[in-house]
C-alpha cells in the first residue's frame, strides 16, 4: 500500500476555483491544499476555508502557498509595496536576479514573515505545509529566505515543505539548507495529467501513480467555471480545471486508487 498526498495550491485564485477546493477537501478527495494569502480574495474566502478545516479528515494538510512571483498576487509586506508597487517579479525576473545574487534578501524576508503572519493570524492554525509558487524554492537564495523566515516565525510543530524538485542534487541541497530547521519535504511527483477528456484523464490516472515515492505530493488545479476565471484565464485551462474537478469528485476516480492499492494520505 503507497500513500500519496493529492493537493492544490492556488485556494485564493477565484471564486470556482474555491469551492471546488473546499468541496474536494470536504469530501476527501484531495488530502492538501495550499492557499494564496496575497490575493485580493483572500480576505474573504479564509472565512469560509476555516469551516472546511473544521469538516475535514485530520489527515488533510492545510498550509499556505508563498507567492513572490506571477499575476494575481500583491505584495502582503509595507516595504515590498512601497518598494515595488502592487505587482510582484515576473517569474523569468526573479531567476534572473536570482542567477545574479540580486535578490533583494530582506525585502524577500519581510514579505515571506508577513505571508506566514496573514495565514497564521486569519486561519487561527499554523500552515501544515509551506509551498512556494512557480517553484521558486529551487533557487538556493530563495529557500534560505523561506526557511530563515520559518525559523523566526516559531511555529510549534514545523510544516512540511513541498518539493519544487524531483530527486538529485538539489534536492539534496536543498535538505541540507532545510535541516537547522528540523523541515522535511513532501517528494515532487508528476502532477495531475492536463488534459481536458475526462475518459482520457480516468486512463490516465490507472497508471500515473505507478513508481511514485511514498507520500509523494501530486499537484492538482481542479475547478468551477465563474466570471473571474473567464476573465482571466484561456478556456483550454479552465476545462482541464473542470476535467479534474469532475474526475476527483468521482466514484471511479476512488476505484482507480483501490485498484492500485493507493490511498490519499
Amino acid at each position: 500500500m503507497k500513500r500519496i498526498t493529492l493537493g492544490a495550491l492556488d485556494y485564493g485564485l477565484a471564486f470556482g476555483v474555491d469551492r471546488a477546493l473546499r468541496d474536494l477537501a470536504e469530501q476527501g478527495r484531495i488530502s492538501a491544499l495550499g492557499a494564496l494569502v496575497a490575493t485580493d480574495l483572500w480576505p474573504r474566502e479564509f472565512r469560509p476555508l476555516i469551516e472546511t478545516v473544521k469538516a475535514s479528515s485530520s489527515r488533510t494538510l492545510f498550509g499556505i502557498t508563498l507567492a513572490f512571483t506571477g499575476d494575481r498576487v500583491s505584495p502582503v509586506s509595507s516595504r515590498m509595496h512601497q518598494t515595488y508597487g502592487d505587482r510582484m517579479f515576473s517569474r523569468s525576473k526573479m531567476n534572473r536576479l536570482a542567477l545574479l545574487r540580486l535578490l533583494p534578501d530582506e525585502l524577500l524576508l519581510e514579505e515571506t514573515l508577513a505571508q506566514l503572519g496573514r495565514y497564521t493570524v486569519l486561519m487561527k492554525r499554523q500552515p501544515d505545509f509551506v509551498a512556494v509558487r512557480d517553484g521558486m524554492l529551487a533557487r538556493s537564495s530563495v529557500a534560505r529566505t523561506v526557511f530563515k523566515a520559518i525559523g523566526h516565525a516559531g511555529f510549534d510543530t514545523p510544516p512540511h515543505i513541498i518539493s519544487p524538485v524531483r530527486s538529485g542534487l538539489k534536492t539534496l541541497r536543498l535538505q541540507r539548507l532545510a535541516k537547522p530547521y528540523d523541515l522535511k519535504f513532501l517528494p515532487k511527483a508528476d502532477p495531475l495529467p492536463e488534459v481536458s477528456d475526462r475518459e482520457e484523464l480516468h486512463r490516465l490516472l490507472h497508471n500515473h501513480f505507478d513508481g511514485m515515492a511514498d507520500m509523494s505530493f501530486v499537484a492538482a488545479i481542479p475547478g468551477r467555471a465563474d466570471d473571474r476565471l473567464r476573465r482571466e484565464e484561456p478556456k483550454a485551462k479552465i476545462a482541464i480545471r473542470e476535467c479534474q474537478y469532475d474526475v476527483l469528485a468521482s466514484d471511479r476516480f476512488f476505484h482507480t486508487l483501490e485498484k492500485k492499492d493507493v490511498f490519499l494520505n
